[in-house]
């Protein structure tokens, strides 16, 4: 997810591998800490892919922040486990869970998906006004899905892709911003909003990073 640069899985391969492990009795289980709770436009990232897992990791937005995690799966999986059997350091958090059943409270009432949506139009409209332009040659392709993106920084003459990512990191904390690296080789910015974040906090952030990207030298 986050730390590999927001490379997507593509469906055909999501559901060959839903196949294999039906044909072995196989669970499948997904990972959605980070692109859980509407954070791909979805409410979780594999409704992207046409499959239903057997088990489904949550964390992060689950609670808000606060420090709870989850395991959900099929009635017959969650059964067989004993009383006590199923643990963890965020486990009998009072204030975690309540936070998390106010938190699914408003996932319900509210149309998550279009606050994953707006974001993501924020995000990709300055992506592709910056590339437009033209002014920045070390920008390269965007990666990831709903509100999760990435921006892969390549190679120029001067410097390579991570350099030029290092040397924004830098500008945008001087100007008031703090972004993150991901990818193999550090050189995808890495842009994961909470959803919570206002229309207008969005656009000041990227009017920095965007700020940030001018110091650059190709």
């Amino acid at each position: 997810q986050g730390e590999g640069g927001f490379r997507l899985l593509c469906p055909q391969f999501a559901k060959a591998l839903r196949a294999i492990c039906d044909q072995h009795g196989i669970l499948l289980i997904c990972d959605e800490i980070q692109s859980g709770f509407g954070r791909t436009g979805k409410r979780f990232g594999f409704s992207h892919l046409g499959i239903e897992p057997d088990l489904i990791l949550l964390g992060k937005s689950i609670a808000s922040g606060l420090p709870l995690a989850a395991l959900v799966g099929r009635k017959e999986l969650m059964d067989a486990l004993p009383k006590g059997a199923l643990g963890g350091t965020y486990s009998g958090n009072a204030v975690a869970c309540a936070a998390a059943l106010a938190v699914m409270d408003i996932m319900q009432d509210e149309a998550l998906s279009e606050w994953g949506n707006a974001q993501e139009a924020a995000i990709v409209n300055a992506y592709q006004r910056w590339k437009a332009s033209e002014r920045f040659p070390m920008l390269g392709a965007m990666t990831g899905i709903g509100a999760m993106r990435g921006i892969v920084f390549e190679d120029t003459d001067n410097a390579t892709g991570g350099e030029h990512l290092a040397n924004l990191l830098a500008a945008g904390r001087d100007a008031g911003v703090l972004l993150m690296p991901s990818g193999r080789k550090r050189n995808v910015l890495r842009l994961l909003p909470p959803l919570t974040t206002e229309p207008d906090v969005m656009a000041e952030g990227l009017g920095l990073i965007e700020q940030a990207l001018e110091t650059l030298k190709a």
